[in-house]
Protein backbone atom coordinates (compact mmCIF):
# COMPACT_ATOMS: atom_id res chain seq x y z
CA UNK A 1 0.00 0.00 0.00
CA UNK A 2 1.11 3.29 -1.01
CA UNK A 3 0.57 6.49 0.95
CA UNK A 4 0.78 9.94 -0.78
CA UNK A 5 2.95 12.85 0.17
CA UNK A 6 2.14 16.59 -0.07
CA UNK A 7 3.69 19.69 1.19
CA UNK A 8 1.32 22.22 3.18
CA UNK A 9 1.46 24.10 0.17
CA UNK A 10 -1.09 21.60 -1.71
CA UNK A 11 2.18 20.12 -3.93
CA UNK A 12 2.32 16.65 -4.51
CA UNK A 13 5.54 15.70 -2.24
CA UNK A 14 6.15 11.88 -2.74
CA UNK A 15 5.30 8.96 -1.46
CA UNK A 16 4.81 5.78 1.20
CA UNK A 17 5.86 2.67 0.12
CA UNK A 18 6.49 -0.55 2.65
CA UNK A 19 7.85 2.54 5.12
CA UNK A 20 9.74 3.65 3.31
CA UNK A 21 10.07 7.29 1.89
CA UNK A 22 10.66 8.58 -1.82
CA UNK A 23 10.18 11.61 -3.67
CA UNK A 24 7.65 12.11 -6.67
CA UNK A 25 10.31 10.70 -8.92
CA UNK A 26 11.20 7.41 -6.70
CA UNK A 27 14.27 8.75 -5.17
CA UNK A 28 14.69 7.39 -1.77
CA UNK A 29 14.62 9.93 1.24
CA UNK A 30 14.35 7.77 4.18
CA UNK A 31 11.52 5.48 5.94
CA UNK A 32 9.11 6.22 8.60
CA UNK A 33 8.40 4.29 11.83
CA UNK A 34 5.61 4.40 14.01
CA UNK A 35 5.00 7.59 12.09
CA UNK A 36 8.60 9.09 13.27
CA UNK A 37 10.21 10.22 9.73
CA UNK A 38 13.62 9.38 9.38
CA UNK A 39 15.76 10.80 6.43
CA UNK A 40 18.04 8.45 4.61
CA UNK A 41 21.27 9.38 6.91
CA UNK A 42 18.85 8.50 10.12
CA UNK A 43 18.37 12.58 10.87
CA UNK A 44 14.36 13.11 12.59
CA UNK A 45 12.89 15.09 9.86
CA UNK A 46 9.56 14.97 11.34
CA UNK A 47 5.95 13.31 11.62
CA UNK A 48 3.82 11.88 9.28
CA UNK A 49 0.17 13.58 9.81
CA UNK A 50 -2.93 13.14 8.35
CA UNK A 51 -4.85 16.11 8.17
CA UNK A 52 -8.45 16.43 6.10
CA UNK A 53 -7.47 13.04 4.49
CA UNK A 54 -4.33 13.65 2.93
CA UNK A 55 -0.83 13.18 5.03
CA UNK A 56 2.08 15.33 5.44
CA UNK A 57 5.71 15.26 6.82
CA UNK A 58 5.86 17.89 9.44
CA UNK A 59 8.10 18.76 11.95
CA UNK A 60 7.26 21.38 14.90
CA UNK A 61 10.25 23.38 15.14
CA UNK A 62 9.53 23.78 19.04
CA UNK A 63 10.03 20.24 19.81
CA UNK A 64 13.35 18.31 20.86
CA UNK A 65 14.17 16.55 17.95
CA UNK A 66 15.13 12.77 19.28
CA UNK A 67 18.73 11.52 18.58
CA UNK A 68 19.58 10.07 15.18
CA UNK A 69 19.29 6.76 14.02
CA UNK A 70 21.36 4.13 12.24
CA UNK A 71 20.84 4.67 8.60
CA UNK A 72 18.80 1.96 7.30
CA UNK A 73 20.32 0.36 3.47
CA UNK A 74 18.65 2.06 0.76
CA UNK A 75 15.92 0.06 -0.75
CA UNK A 76 14.92 -0.32 -4.43
CA UNK A 77 13.16 2.18 -5.90
CA UNK A 78 9.46 0.97 -6.89
CA UNK A 79 8.49 2.22 -9.98
CA UNK A 80 7.17 5.81 -8.70
CA UNK A 81 3.06 5.70 -8.92
CA UNK A 82 1.51 8.54 -11.33
CA UNK A 83 2.00 12.01 -10.00
CA UNK A 84 -1.20 13.37 -7.41
CA UNK A 85 -3.09 16.04 -8.36
CA UNK A 86 -2.10 19.09 -5.99
CA UNK A 87 -4.36 19.74 -3.39
CA UNK A 88 -5.97 22.76 -1.63
CA UNK A 89 -2.93 24.02 0.81
CA UNK A 90 -3.69 24.02 4.80
CA UNK A 91 -3.14 26.46 7.16
CA UNK A 92 -0.05 24.16 9.67
CA UNK A 93 -0.72 24.22 13.60
CA UNK A 94 1.58 26.74 15.43
CA UNK A 95 5.01 26.10 15.13
CA UNK A 96 4.84 23.40 12.58
CA UNK A 97 6.71 23.48 8.97
CA UNK A 98 7.17 21.20 6.10
CA UNK A 99 9.99 18.33 7.18
CA UNK A 100 11.58 17.95 3.54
Amino acid sequence: MQIFLFKANGNYFGFISDGNIFSRDGEYLGWVENNIAWDKNGTFRGQLIKINENHYLLRNKLAISPIPRIPKVSPVAPVPPIPQINIIPVTLPIGFVDSF
